[in-house]
């Protein structure tokens, strides 16, 4: 395969996209999807963004899940929700082919607004979202989907470790682990599904290389840049993409 093949402001776009959403995800162990998709998506379609995040959104969280693996015992709790979560990323990718790109924006943008309701909504959004037993497998077979057809399903994962009781490096295991599993039930549907071409796949690895080096970046800056000035520059990140991703879909 030809590297000099590949749309060049394709390449930048992504690549961009990642470094940055990479620095977040150090900082603040979540972000890397959540940016990367949306932002991808606005140049291209939301299949070719979804799947040009899996390697490097596999990547990350393997790297972050081998770091922290010695809180391995704490997933036998959180089965029903994980192996529901690997079915539904099975499924979600199967819609990602089946349905018409704009519907998948429609879907992207409902995520995000949603994201943005629980920014301001705080702790009434995040009860909802942590179920326990049971019911856990309901909200993991919703995650897997979401992020099979969306590839964001931090809007779930997060709120439903949250307040656990565990360490943060703990909670940062769990939901890196949840989202390794719902993206290796990506990678095996993408691959069956052929939806891996050659350029796909190369820029996919060369992505891997700004994914590892701006999430160690992000761990080092964590502390330094106030939360609040964070929060409020991922804000406007977030509504320029959700008003990008509405404007698509008219």
């Amino acid at each position: 395969m030809d590297p000099s093949s590949i749309d060049i402001v394709l390449a930048v776009t992504v690549l961009t996209a990642i470094s940055l959403g990479s620095l977040i995800k150090g900082m603040t162990g979540l972000g890397l999807p959540l940016i990367g998709v949306p932002a991808i998506a606005t140049f291209t379609s939301v299949e070719e963004a979804v799947v040009l995040m899996i390697i490097p959104v596999l990547g990350s969280n393997l790297w972050l899940v081998a770091s922290h693996r010695r809180f391995l015992g704490l997933l036998q709790e959180h089965l029903p929700f994980l192996i529901a979560g690997f079915a539904g990323g099975i499924a979600g990718t199967f819609l990602l082919v089946a349905i018409d790109d704009r519907w998948l924006k429609l879907l992207l943008a409902a995520w995000l607004a949603i994201y943005l309701l629980q920014y301001f909504l705080g702790d009434t959004m995040r009860m909802v979202f942590q179920a326990r037993g049971a019911a856990s497998g309901f909200l993991g077979l919703t995650a897997g989907t979401i992020q099979g057809a969306t590839g964001v399903s931090a809007h779930i994962v997060a709120p439903y470790f949250n307040g656990r009781d565990v360490l943060p490096q703990a909670y940062a295991f769990l939901i890196a682990s949840a989202f390794l599993i719902c993206s290796s039930a990506q990678l095996v549907t993408a691959a069956s599904n052929e939806l891996f071409t050659a350029d796909r796949t190369w820029l996919g690895f060369v992505a891997l290389v700004p994914t590892l080096l701006f999430t160690r970046i992000g761990i080092r800056l964590a502390g330094r840049v106030s939360k609040q000035a964070f929060q409020r520059l991922l804000l406007v990140l977030f509504v320029l993409m959700e008003v990008k991703l509405l404007t698509d879909v008219r």
